[in-house]
């Protein structure tokens, strides 16, 4: 039981002395101790000190116990509601509603008298009401009270979201500093130094009856000023209790004034508990508050927040606002049990625990994940960059929004935020742009976690920042460029110089190679030279004396020179015209070797060219894992399995990305397009043409344009030295996919190919570096044909394993695999095997391109003539039955002279093709194109699509190939939404391409100015109507002959096809297709749309059309006028001269072909490289020696005498290269740092961009 004496502050609450207390609710009752008055010397009066003042300057309830002098027993009893708090005491309550105000309080207490009741003092017992504790509501008496007034001044202020907090905060606190002096008349009233801030002042007091609002300082000081007089007219001028002393009945049976019979059990809270509870409710208000601050923040930074979060915040907010409400409800009665010993303080405090849950003050701040998101928004915005995020414009409506000549793009997301290693240097490198006030720029920072429907499905690996220039990308990565820069020779030349409209590059092109200009540096090193705004190999046009990169064409004497000798300095030098000409025409040619990759979508090219770049990199495995960076010029992706608490978890390792590249997780092939990457071997360029997968998820359709892209390509270069047709082992079965994939190659490729035609295995360590499975099945595929002898032999069959560069890759990613020893040998043997492949190539035949492109133009010949000659073929027969008709109409119908005259003429029937000056962006989809059989009136048999919806007119994309079907850069038309799909038509990108011609029906009546002029002034009407019948019946012979030709020419174009290709056509497309359409067939079944369905079934209609044509043409041709590729050259310029139509299919056709012009695609990787093979060669020998001396009879995991021994390659190897640089299409690649050429291998620097320099 507590005995002590309690000293307990009135905060409003009025009683007497002999007032009866209950200190387990902490409440006065309406009872007294005493029943009469008390004798006169049982009052003791006491004097006090007339001010007490203080500054209040925290706005907890712990800080505002602690100046009114609370202990925490009675502090737990306000917070619980059973302590009544009234007058100056509702100062307790007054909070912030925000943490973005300022406050500071005063606490004025003025003490007039202290009494004090003597219990000792003769006739108190006498007084004591005998009866008046029987009930045992009280546990305490009021033995004392002290008088006065308190009063307490709190002043808040909001803060404007450009203040300094701390200052304002330490007006404040001056302004009730100033109030603790007393006598001075004023006080300076800074408020009105801050007109935009106003400062609430208000006072909270026992006796405000009569007191008027507070608007200011002075207010208040004059108020201070008043207070003695209020005090004076307030309770017989003592003023108001201030505090109360309680002494516990208990110490009445000690004082023997009477006898306690009532159970007056009280036990107090620990001091510690009592803390511990006012430390809650504080840290929860602080919470709720700090919550509600944050989620004012969020409203204004809805960019950088998702929205489904700022939606959780408001349901939390909305909840533990009440959390105060219910603890104050059950907190009373859990206190008075613990006082009346019916519990104890550890129940007290778990039973709260458990009301609070997961509302803690931990778990509620816990939620505010965003507030270094918005801190980092501000610190962009206040910058003067644009943010595009979750709300806001796109950067696309920011380009074309705001017209700047420069534009930076800061590509960034909460990962490399906090996890790359160059994320410091690439925002140090934004704030640089955005704080150059040297020029008009835009700067815009894209939130890829915001931006969660990129469009190419790409991983960003590392933040980057991107330069355009009028709307050109110029640099891709501003950084990385920069480290390129540095380490590399550097050439530049004016913008203006550069002629960017040429699509191609000529092939008899070199390596930009001599010394620099400048006098200081060393004129005897031969220096490799790059642009400094796209990073590419400056190479020198041996035909036209210009000098080319990936940025175009520009004449040689434009250039300046920058090398990275630090004696050279940062100035830009040039060499005398002449002296460079004649330098440029020395530099020796490099010898092409140009190798297309192919193979079925998921057998690995990718990733092949990806391993083959580092085999030429690194000497070893070890070599490549000590560097810094992966070379990768290809995104790609693989998952791998690794155990964590002994669970296998399936984890995805993505290299590289790219804006034209998926990473071929999800189904579609990772090459998008054509793209050609050059490695050099000594004096010998290689160029790797990766090619997209033949069995691309989206059907035949997107293959046969990816195979016509191909061709694009290749129609580039004279030579074509090998076809890597690159397989999975351990296929043991014919697919179908595999039938399709392996027959849609070779229809493509010409007889004479067939010989440099070579086939590549990957992962084929489990087969023991074999075939395996896959060579049976393969074998007797190829056994088909016949006639060009295919098949598969030691010099045409090679066995890779990518698994060393999946191993390479996921070390890099910080997942180890395993195996190292393994990958070793796995990497030893693939480029044993690149080696081999490389040297096979150079010494074969090359196949000449020509002859399959002219086999290739030769079959889209058949099939683009297709239409327009079908279409050229009905409008003949259209002109002859117009021309019948209007020679029965001469000869049934009696006609005036004039009408006779106005007949002399011929008339026909024929089509336009006009060319779109600005691409369009039409829907190919089945519901926006219309088949139209007449024109201008007329009824025909023959079809023609017109494309209904343009969805975008004058589109101003640049890089979409023309009348290409779902071309991934359309996805950056306007016409798109963020998801892909269309706004004008609603249909998906992937079925919209570029269009640049259409069709006009066009009319011609055909006279001859002479004939006419002779007949209308000399022939009679007999004569002008036997005249117009001639010309009539003369035209439709003519019509007649063109259409026998045309006819002919189509079957002529047929037997070509079966005398050249390797296959004419691919027999197991119907299979193919089939498989196709019984898959979506199956999808329907659960609700899936029938539109593909449909597609499909079209297109296989369409395909059997074309190749019941094809037969018939093949069946009816003449071997005796067999075409080759001059003939089938002769055959198309014939029909374009044909006298009535040759032009009108010739402009037709041209059209069709200057909207599908090809585009250089190289990418000069320029590795330098390939020293190692010659030294790991001679190590392979002398184990391979070694094993046969001690007769050891077994390898690693292959047999490795399998492989036998080449010399090298021609006029490669010299000597150990000083390194270049690599250009690929990867995003956000670092250079390799300077290292001694031994550990260096073949490269020097890798490094992925597309720009310039700053």
């Amino acid at each position: 039981m507590a005995s002590s004496i309690l000293k307990r502050p009135a905060l409003g609450q009025v009683a007497t002395l002999g007032s009866l207390y209950d200190a387990r609710s902490d409440v006065f009752l309406p009872l007294s101790l005493l029943n009469e008055p008390l004798p006169p010397d049982a009052l003791v009066n006491t004097q006090h000190e007339p001010v007490d003042i203080k500054v209040i300057n925290g706005d907890t309830y712990t800080e505002k116990f602690d100046a009114f002098e609370i202990d925490g027993e009675l502090g737990v009893s306000i917070l619980a509601g059973l302590a009544e708090v009234e007058g100056s005491g509702q100062y307790l309550f007054d909070k912030r509603d925000t943490n973005h105000a300022v406050q500071s309080s005063f606490l004025y207490d003025v003490t007039t008298v202290g009494e004090e009741l003597n219990l000792t003092a003769h006739g108190i017992k006498e007084r004591v009401t005998l009866n008046a504790l029987d009930s045992g509501v009280a546990t305490h008496v009021v033995t004392g009270v002290r008088w006065g007034a308190r009063y307490v001044f709190t002043a808040k202020q909001q803060l404007d979201p450009s203040e300094d907090g701390s200052q304002v905060s330490s007006n404040l606190e001056a302004q009730m500093s100033l109030l603790k002096t007393a006598g001075l008349s004023r006080v300076e009233d800074t408020t009105h130094t801050h007109p935009g801030n106003s400062t609430e002042i208000t006072v909270f007091g026992d006796n405000l009856a009569n007191a008027l609002p507070l608007i200011d300082f002075a207010d208040a000081q004059n108020f201070i000023k008043n207070i003695a007089g209020d005090i004076a007219r307030t309770g017989d001028g003592k003023g108001q209790p201030l505090v109360y002393t309680l002494m516990p009945l208990s110490l009445l049976a000690v004082l023997r004034i009477m006898d306690i019979k009532a159970d007056l059990t009280y036990r107090q809270l620990g001091p510690d508990c009592a803390q511990r509870c006012v430390q809650l409710f504080d840290d929860i208000r602080d919470a709720i508050q700090r919550l509600g601050d944050y989620f004012d923040r969020l409203q204004t930074h809805q960019a950088c927040v998702p929205p489904e979060h700022i939606d959780a915040i408001a349901q939390l907010l909305t909840r533990i606002k009440t959390l105060e409400d219910i603890l104050e409800t059950h907190f009373a009665s859990m206190v008075k049990d613990v006082r009346s010993g019916k519990a104890n303080e550890q129940q007290l405090w778990t039973r709260l625990t458990e009301l609070i849950g997961d509302d803690s003050s931990e778990n509620i701040l816990s939620n505010m994940a965003y507030e270094d998101k918005m801190d980092f928004q501000d610190l962009l915005r206040n910058e003067g960059a644009h943010l595009v995020g979750h709300t806001g414009p796109s950067v696309s409506a920011l380009l074309h929004g705001i017209q700047h000549d420069d534009t930076f793009v800061f590509y960034f997301n909460d990962h490399v935020r906090h996890n790359s290693d160059v994320w410091e240097e690439n925002l140090a490198a934004f704030l640089d742009i955005l704080g150059d006030q040297s020029h008009h720029k835009l700067a815009i920072a894209v939130d890829q976690d915001a931006v969660d429907h990129d469009t190419h499905g790409t991983f960003l690996e590392r933040p980057y920042i991107s330069h355009l220039r009028r709307g050109r990308v110029i640099s891709e990565d501003i950084v990385e460029t920069r480290k390129v820069l540095a380490a590399n020779c550097v050439m530049r030349v004016a913008d203006n110089a550069v002629d960017r409209s040429m699509n191609s590059k000529p092939l008899d092109r070199r390596a930009v190679k001599i010394p620099c200009p400048h006098h200081g540096c060393d004129q005897k090193l031969q220096c490799s030279w790059i642009c400094g705004s796209c990073q590419s190999t400056v190479e020198y046009g041996v035909m036209d004396d210009l000098l080319y990169c990936d940025c175009g064409a520009s004449p040689y004497h434009k250039w300046e020179f920058q090398c990275n000798d630090p004696k050279h300095g940062s100035d830009w030098e040039r060499y005398n015209r002449l002296e460079l000409l004649r330098k440029l025409k020395a530099l020796e040619p490099f010898e092409d070797l140009n190798v297309l990759i192919l193979g079925e979508t998921g057998v690995g090219k990718s990733t092949w060219i990806n391993a083959f770049i580092n085999y030429l990199s690194y000497e070893s495995i070890d070599d490549a894992l000590a560097a810094e960076d992966l070379k990768c010029v290809i995104p790609c992706s693989f998952q791998t399995q690794t155990a964590v608490d002994g669970k296998f978890v399936e984890t995805e390792i993505k290299i590289g990305s790219s804006q034209s590249e998926k990473d071929g997780s999800g189904g579609q092939s990772a090459t998008q397009s054509t793209e050609v990457y050059t490695v050099n071997i000594g004096k010998t360029r290689v160029r790797l043409i990766d090619t997209p997968g033949i069995g691309d998820t989206r059907g035949v359709d997107q293959d046969n344009s990816n195979m016509n892209d191909i061709l694009t390509v290749l129609r580039t270069y004279n030579n074509l030295h090998g076809v890597l047709i690159l397989l999975k082992p351990n296929a043991a079965r014919l697919t179908v996919m595999f039938r399709f994939c392996i027959k849609q190659l070779l229809t493509h490729l010409h007889r004479n190919a067939a010989n440099n035609i070579v086939f590549g295995f990957t992962n084929t360590r489990g087969s023991n570096y074999r075939p395996g499975d896959t060579f049976k099945p393969l074998n007797a595929l190829l056994s088909e044909y016949e006639e060009v002898n295919m098949g598969l032999f030691e010099n045409n069959v090679y066995c890779f394993d990518s698994e060393s560069f999946r191993y390479l890759a996921a070390k890099k990613k910080g997942i180890d695999l395993g195996h190292l020893e393994e990958n070793r040998r796995s990497w030893e043997y693939s480029v044993g095997e690149c080696e081999r492949l490389v040297k096979h190539c150079q010494g074969i035949t090359p196949h000449q391109v020509r002859s399959t492109i002219n086999l290739n133009e030769t079959r889209n010949t058949i099939h683009r003539l297709t239409e327009p000659m079908t279409f050229i073929a009905e409008k003949i027969r259209l002109s002859i039955d117009v021309n019948d008709d209007a020679i029965r109409e001469l000869r049934d119908f009696e006609l005036t002279r004039q009408q006779l005259q106005q007949r002399l003429f011929v008339q026909k029937e024929t089509l336009r093709s006009e060319k779109v000056d600005n691409p369009q962006t039409v829907c190919t989809h089945d519901n926006c194109v219309e088949i139209r059989t007449d024109f201008e009136g007329r009824t025909d048999t023959e079809a023609t699509t017109i494309y209904k919806t343009v969805c975008h007119d004058r589109c101003w994309l640049t890089s979409v190939d023309r009348n290409k079907k779902g071309h991934p850069e359309l996805q950056g038309c306007a016409a798109m939404d963020p998801a892909g799909m269309c706004n004008g038509c609603g249909h998906s990108w992937m079925d919209h391409m570029h269009i640049y011609y259409k069709y006009v029906p066009t009319t011609y009546e055909h006279r001859d100015a002479a004939t006419d002029r002779d007949l209308t002034k000399n022939a009679d009407n007999i004569q002008l109507r036997e005249e117009a019948i001639r010309m009539k019946k003369e035209a439709i012979e003519e019509f007649k002959l063109e259409h026998r030709q045309v006819q002919e020419a189509a079957i002529q174009f047929g037997f070509f096809l079966k005398r050249h290709a390797i296959t004419p056509y691919n027999d197991a497309t119907i299979e193919y297709i089939d498989m196709l359409i019984d898959q979506e067939r199956q999808k329907m079944k659960v609700g899936g749309s029938n539109q593909r369905h449909k597609k499909l079934e079209k297109e296989k209609a369409e395909y059997l059309q074309r190749v019941d044509v094809l037969e018939k043409a093949m069946k009816q041709g003449d071997e005796s006028k067999l075409l080759d590729d001059t003939g089938v050259a002769q055959l198309v310029e014939s029909l374009y001269g044909l006298p009535h139509f040759g032009n009108d299919l010739r402009n037709i056709v041209n059209i069709q072909e200057r909207a599908a012009d090809s585009t250089h695609r190289e990418r000069s990787c320029n590795v330098a490289g390939g020293a190692h093979f010659r030294r790991q060669r001679e190590r392979k020998q002398s184990r391979t020696a070694q094993r046969h001396n001690s007769d050891l009879g077994e390898g690693p995991s292959a047999p490795m005498n399998s492989i036998p021994s080449y010399e090298p390659i021609p006029g490669s190897f010299p000597r150990e290269p000083t390194g270049g640089t690599v250009r690929g299409k990867v995003r956000a690649r670092s250079v390799a740092p300077r290292e001694p050429a031994w550990k260096r291998g073949i490269l020097g620097a890798i490094t992925r961009f597309v720009v310039p320099g700053l």
